[in-house]
């Protein structure tokens, strides 16, 4: 990490829009596009093997990633009998104006992203104890209730963005793992 200005972790994101959110409102499809991100290419049956789904819905869904342009194809990759997919962007940003104007699948695509997240942290919790030694004393699982008002809660929002773009990066440097840092800040579910 360096004390420059970080790269927007995001300036390759796809911008979602009401035609897009359609194509990402399903949890199995986050998941691959997950995967994909992630991981790099995949075929339609190395996905299937490690999400347990059939071929046919793997393929299924991919297409329907690629007509909503999350995904391509990779040609470079494949052969005339299997099909190699990639994620056509590195995240994705989400116009708040879609929650006004596309209310039930905004919810939908949230739903599917915790989800994954709530995935991701329950696979992280299963091996927490095993990691190796400092890594597994620097892992985190915080949470905090806090009484702020609106602006307050957009400069929370502001700071941590800017907290995470700092630590993101493009290129692993030698000695670096994957971590994933999820943040989520909301007003109290309860109404209180």
């Amino acid at each position: 990490m360096s004390d420059e200005t970080p790269r927007d972790p995001f300036e390759n994101a796809k911008h979602l829009d009401a035609h897009s959110l359609r194509g990402l409102a399903h949890p199995l499809r986050m998941h691959i596009l997950d995967l994909l991100q992630a991981h790099g290419p995949a075929t339609g049956k190395a996905l299937a093997e490690r999400l347990e789904i059939s071929s046919a819905s793997a393929s299924y869904h991919l297409r329907r990633l690629e007509a909503h342009g999350f995904i391509h194809e990779d040609p470079e990759l494949g052969t005339s009998r299997e099909r190699w997919w990639r994620a056509s962007h590195r995240g994705f940003r989400f116009p708040e104006h879609l929650d006004t104007d596309e209310p039930e699948l905004s919810t939908a695509v949230r739903t599917a992203l915790a989800a994954s997240w709530g995935r991701d942290l329950a696979a992280a919790v299963e091996g927490w104890a095993a990691q190796p030694e400092g890594w597994r004393e620097a892992q985190v699982m915080a949470g905090r209730s806090a009484h702020l008002t609106l602006e307050q809660l957009e400069g929370l929002r502001r700071e941590v963005r800017a907290l995470l773009d700092r630590y993101a990066c493009e290129d692993p440097a030698p000695g670096t793992r994957p971590v994933h840092v999820r943040f989520a800040a909301f007003p109290d579910p309860g109404g209180r």
